[in-house]
């Protein structure tokens, strides 16, 4: 029995040898097979692809990514800040969790650049700044390292640094 593919489904490729949309579309499972992550990446189409129009192009995967990501480093930076405001746990406790919520509002303001940069067809700024999303979060993982205790946030640095991940593969995608 063969596959119904949706309208969702197709996602525009474009030749970057002519500019030219080729007339065999890429569907959004190639484009996310593409990613090391592609059952994430099909969980950020579903979750996020109703603010983007259908069929979505790669940029708008991408976009997709960053706005899952956006919204989990937001949510991971208010429980540190929660934590800190409880003032539970040791100094160097707390001193590991102001690392992590400085990494996550750098990480945050990154991603804004990183919008800017594919709107504006930069891709080496992007992957620039992607890769330095992910070191945030390998950042935040260090400081509960080096102290060293459980870190509070290792199951969401491992899934933010994935989601990036998968971002850094559909920039050249994206912007070819």
């Amino acid at each position: 029995m063969g596959q119904t593919t949706t309208e969702f489904d197709r996602v525009n490729f474009v030749d970057d040898s002519s500019g030219n949309e080729q007339t065999d579309l890429l569907s959004l499972a190639d484009l996310c097979g593409r990613t090391d992550y592609s059952a994430l990446c099909l969980y950020a189409a579903a979750t996020y692809g109703h603010a983007y129009p259908s069929p979505p192009d790669a940029t708008a995967l991408l976009s997709m990514h960053l706005d899952m990501a956006a919204d989990h480093t937001r949510t991971a930076k208010a429980v540190a800040e929660e934590l800190l405001s409880k003032g539970d746990g040791s100094t160097r406790e707390q001193g590991a969790i102001k690392v992590c919520k400085s990494q996550f509002g750098g990480a945050i303001g990154d991603m804004d650049t990183v919008r800017k940069a594919v709107k504006g067809g930069d891709a080496g700024t992007a992957n620039s700044y992607l890769s330095g999303i992910i070191t945030y979060y390998s950042t935040c993982d260090d400081s509960f390292t080096e102290i060293p205790l459980p870190n509070p946030f290792a199951k969401q640095d491992d899934s933010l640094s994935k989601m990036i991940s998968n971002a850094l593969a559909l920039v050249p995608i994206a912007l070819s």
